[in-house]
């Protein structure tokens, strides 16, 4: 193993890069909207946004007024309809989504469904001058400690979807899960699910989403996730899991994101002092998705 000014140094620079991303001009404090779409909406008008908005076959479409405003996608002002390819641009601009623009504001989709099965679609408003800035989040971490570096194994699985229920009443979110990671924790053993998240290099990222002992006390009260990292070519072998680096989940600084809820099996019946700590200004939650209130 490392020595622990290593590891130490290390997740110095790994958690400044983190709080940096997390308060930058587009990231996940400067959401101010999030707005829903069910198949076949058509003509629908958002307060934020320019246009209509419509989907058809499984696309979200954007059609410009006939004067005035509009959006800028891909650089480009559009001079009728246009699909607003899911993806997350700023912040992960992963998939084929190119970034798209109305004045300062980002505009971003994603699929989701509901709990029945039906697919829904989120339009997203990112306000950099809504961002919240870094001396006023009120985010902290524990101190880094060594003996949160666990060994463990990891048991590889096929690629399964799992629709997991969100923070976002009636709205569920596909969690890739990819296998299992085992570990010993004072004399017994645990074993967490383990999802993989895609990167914008088009990887997978091993990712734990867990709740513990401390969760509502000193750390947020949905849990947290922290990330694993396979140790091998082949990405069949994961060595350790350091629970230094686990942080809160984007809900618990904004109401517009639709964060998964921990599944049953990471429940963990300890308390896992590590990680990042509850911000110290928190969110109200309120829903955004309702039927009746998809449209301006």
């Amino acid at each position: 193993m490392p020595t622990v000014e290593h590891l130490a140094g290390q997740w110095r620079e790994w958690r400044h890069a983190h709080v940096t991303t997390m308060f930058r001009p587009y990231g996940w404090t400067s959401l101010v909207a999030q707005y829903w779409l069910e198949p076949n909406d058509s003509g629908v008008t958002f307060e934020l946004l320019p246009g209509t908005w419509s989907v058809e076959d499984g696309k979200v479409m954007y059609t410009p007024p006939a004067s005035g405003p509009n959006l800028s996608v891909n650089g480009e002002y559009p001079i009728g309809p246009v699909e607003i390819i899911p993806g997350r641009n700023q912040t992960y601009g992963h998939g084929r989504s190119v970034p798209v623009y109305f004045g300062e504001c980002e505009v971003e989709t994603i699929v989701r469904t509901t709990q029945d099965g039906q697919k829904l679609y989120g339009v997203r408003v990112r306000d950099p001058r809504k961002a919240t800035p870094i001396a006023e989040a009120g985010v902290t971490a524990y101190d880094y400690d060594p003996a949160w570096r666990i060994p463990g194994t990891y048991t590889p699985a096929p690629i399964t979807d799992y629709e997991a229920e969100t923070v976002e009443a009636g709205v569920r979110e596909s969690t890739p899960r990819i296998g299992t990671f085992t570990f010993e924790h004072n004399g017994r053993s645990y074993t967490l699910v383990l999802i993989g998240k895609e990167t914008a290099a088009g990887t997978i990222q091993p990712v734990a989403h867990f709740r513990d002992l401390t969760n509502g006390k000193t750390t947020y009260a949905a849990g947290r996730v922290v990330e694993l990292h396979f140790t091998d070519e082949t990405n069949t072998r994961i060595d350790w899991i350091d629970f230094n680096y686990a942080v809160a989940l984007p809900c618990a600084f904004t109401n517009f994101v639709t964060c998964p809820i921990a599944p049953p099996e990471n429940h963990l019946d300890f308390e896992v002092l590590a990680g990042e700590k509850k911000p110290e200004r928190q969110v109200e939650r309120t829903m955004t998705y309702r039927k009746d209130a998809s449209a301006a």
